[in-house]
């Protein structure tokens, strides 16, 4: 373990955790449809539904165990059981923005998942993955598997996505990563 990694409290993650949750929201102000993929609680899926006027948010989990009761919700937001394998939404509901907060790697086939964002995606659309990477203090506290910031920037692109900008953030604690869905008639390279 690194002398960095000793230095950093196991608590960590819940002392950033409203600072990352603003900031996603920040970075997707302008989006108006917007799906939380493994949304959990449903609370950032909530904060992005309350941040703009007439923005629609859908959080997707497989288990709706933690969605909040109905009568929580916003006006303009709706939490869904479902795989985000096979997502049942039609072309004509495409999306501006996906997310992904601290689930690519709970995902049981991260790769369909992430092609199946990018098919909700308008062209244009971008989606934002924020995560633990591997060598993190998560995995010293969870031990659970996780991907480099690499790892998720291939996969991005495996996924057919373009613009890809994967750096490590928060004391290196947190991989952040932004890609879009190319327009028609551009490559995703």
């Amino acid at each position: 373990m690194t002398e960095a990694l000793v230095q950093i409290p196991d608590d960590f993650y819940r002392r950033i955790e409203a600072r990352v949750r603003s900031r996603i929201v920040r970075e997707l102000r302008s989006a108006r449809r917007i799906v939380d993929i493994g949304c959990g609680d449903c609370e950032l899926a909530r904060l992005l539904e309350q941040s703009g006027t007439d923005r629609d948010v859908i959080g997707i989990d497989v288990s709706d165990a933690a969605f909040p009761k109905a009568h929580s919700l916003g006006k303009r937001l709706r939490c869904i059981k479902a795989d985000a394998r096979r997502l049942a939404f039609p072309r004509s509901a495409e999306v501006d923005a996906v997310v992904l907060l601290h689930s690519l790697h709970e995902l049981a086939a991260p790769m369909a998942c992430l092609r199946q964002a990018r098919r909700l995606l308008g062209p244009g659309g971008e989606i934002l993955v924020v995560d633990f990477p591997k060598g993190s203090l998560a995995q010293r506290l969870w031990n659970e598997d996780y991907y480099t910031t690499g790892e998720v920037a291939a996969m991005l692109k495996r996924a057919g996505f373009a613009g890809i900008r994967a750096t490590r953030t928060e004391r290196r604690q947190l991989t952040w990563a932004r890609a879009f869905k190319p327009r028609k008639g551009r490559s995703s390279r």
